[in-house]
């Protein structure tokens, strides 16, 4: 049977968004800039390289769909890319806290990740040949906070 280990805390700030593109062919999308970000665990301490984005995909069922791509230099110099998807439940509690810029706890709200990193770096390898998951929350304004965990 499958484990969850906790692995990193991925903080980030958001910037934005942009103006919806409601009406698109291919669905409604809002752009999030990924202004700032930081990863630490016991093997890992990396800020952003430069800002990611994220497409995010509200949906009429009161969940929205990221589609985010990042990427990180560790305190060692290694590129690290990370792209994750997943749902955010835009429920009442977070709506609330989303619009006064106030926090929101783990359980107040179904946000969970897919997180696949890539890396070149040899002392990383484990984030290559690992799958993780994150559960997130809203840690203030325009800030964000995910638990890692990698599947054992």
């Amino acid at each position: 049977m499958p484990q969850l280990e906790y692995e990193m805390t991925y903080h980030l700030t958001v910037r934005g968004p942009l103006p919806s593109t409601k009406g698109a062919p291919g669905g409604e999308r809002v752009h999030w800039e990924m202004a700032q970000a930081t990863l630490k665990g016991k093997r890992i301490k990396a800020r952003s390289a430069m800002p990611g984005t994220d497409w995010f995909a509200p949906g009429p069922d009161g969940f929205g769909r990221p589609d985010v791509r990042l990427q990180f230099i560790t305190e060692d110099n290694a590129i690290i890319l990370l792209h994750y998807t997943g749902l955010v439940q835009m429920n009442e509690l977070f709506a609330n806290a989303a619009a006064a810029g106030a926090a929101t706890r783990f359980e107040d709200h179904y946000m969970r990740m897919s997180m696949v990193f890539e890396t070149g770096s040899p002392q990383y390898d484990w984030l290559n040949q690992h799958l993780f998951v994150a559960e997130g929350r809203l840690a203030g304004d325009k800030q964000l906070e995910y638990r890692i965990y990698r599947v054992t």
